[in-house]
Parts: C-alpha cells; sequence; structure tokens
C-alpha cells in the first residue's frame, strides 16, 4: 500500500495514497470540549488512527483505544502513533477485548453508505460501504461504555431516523445534531451525533458548520 504523508499544523499523518482517504469529519469530530474527568477513549474503526491521533494531541487523556482489524491499517497507526509521540494511544483489534463499562467517550467516522443504496466500486467497495451493520456496531460498543459515557459520530442524514432507532433500542438518548455543509447553496451530506448513555433523549440541534467557511482546530 502506498502511503502519502499530509503536514498539518501540530501532526503529521500518514494515510494511503489511493483508495479511502479522510476527509473533514476526524477534525470537526475531535473539535470538542471535553470535561475534565474524561480519561478513556476509543476511536471505532481507527482507519490510519487520525481520529486517535487528534485526542492524543488535543486532550490529555490516560488511554486512548484505536479499535481497527484491518491488519494494513494497524501498521499506518502504528507509523502514524511513532512521528506525532503518541505514546497513550493503544491499538486493539476488536472492541470486544475491553472490560465492560471502561469508556468515558467513543468517536467513530464509520462508512455509512449501505451496498444496497449505491453503485458498487470493487476498488473502493471495503472502504466506503458499511461492512458491519449498524444494530451490529451498537452491540459491540455499548456494553464498553459507562453510564453517561458520550458516543459522538458522523452519519449520512437518510439514515439519522434508523440510527436514533437503533441508538434507543440500546438505551443511549440523543444530544445533539449538527448539520455539516460544503456551501450554503448545498444540501448536508454528514451530520455530527452526540449520544449518552443511560440518558433522556432531549435534542439541541446545534449550528451547521459550512466547510467553505471552516478552520482546522489544532
Amino acid at each position: 500500500m502506498e502511503l502519502e504523508l499530509c503536514d498539518f499544523k501540530s501532526i503529521q499523518i500518514y494515510q494511503p495514497k489511493y483508495g479511502y482517504r479522510f476527509s473533514f469529519e476526524p477534525f470537526i469530530l475531535t473539535d470538542i470540549d471535553l470535561p475534565k474527568h474524561i480519561k478513556f477513549a476509543a476511536d471505532f474503526g481507527s482507519g490510519c488512527g487520525i481520529i486517535a491521533i487528534l485526542l492524543s494531541k488535543k486532550f490529555y487523556l490516560e488511554k486512548i483505544f484505536a479499535v481497527e482489524t484491518n491488519v494494513d491499517y494497524i501498521k499506518i497507526i502504528q507509523k502514524n502513533m511513532y512521528i506525532n509521540n503518541a505514546k497513550n494511544i493503544e491499538i486493539i483489534e476488536g472492541i470486544e477485548k475491553l472490560p465492560d463499562n471502561t469508556l468515558e467517550l467513543v468517536l467513530s467516522n464509520p462508512p455509512y453508505y449501505t451496498k444496497a443504496s449505491f453503485r458498487l466500486s470493487k476498488k473502493y467497495e471495503m472502504q466506503k460501504f458499511e461492512t458491519l451493520p449498524l444494530s451490529q456496531m451498537l452491540e459491540k460498543i455499548t456494553p464498553k461504555i459507562k453510564k453517561n459515557g458520550l458516543f459522538r459520530l458522523s452519519f449520512h442524514p437518510t439514515r439519522l431516523f434508523e440510527l436514533f432507532t437503533e441508538l434507543s433500542n440500546k438505551k443511549f438518548g440523543i444530544k445533539s445534531i449538527q448539520p455539516i455543509y460544503g456551501t450554503k447553496n448545498t444540501l448536508s451530506k454528514v451530520c455530527i451525533i452526540e449520544a449518552k448513555k443511560f440518558a433522556k433523549t432531549y435534542i439541541t440541534i446545534k449550528s451547521p458548520i459550512f466547510l467553505e467557511n471552516y478552520k482546522l482546530s489544532l
């Protein structure tokens, strides 16, 4: 796998030169104010590890678990940990390896396109399309999150009803929705969703983010 080094203000990230590459979502997902009590976090479906690296650079967390099953991507995470001196990140090949009620924060930028909805590209199929159904993903994540733990993820607006139904089934309360737009003249293709485990649903619609005006917080 040929890699490309992306140089930002405070981090450097290797990612595949061809195929699936991260976009704006990791930067927005980590653009948050974390309570000081949060010490244990996970980046579920870590890919090249950018979310875990951003968390490591921006917050004083005791441990960040980069959850990734793809061997090639695990090697990229290791490279990115080394060049960014990220010593509080631990790579795990499955979240089921964590004890229950461990995590206070889970971030995820999952592939949210379903194979039934799009014409498939064999070259990018595994990276772009959902390989683990949403219900199964939440089945794995839920036991690992503490009571009132925060789950923050990016998801496609057309699947929000499905997402909210599944989160409700797992006893998560939806707390906020933040739509992301390319420009003021385009439709939103991504929303950032926050939910808390064993909390009541009380939804705040946050101010939209327009990428044409968005400045990276690094």
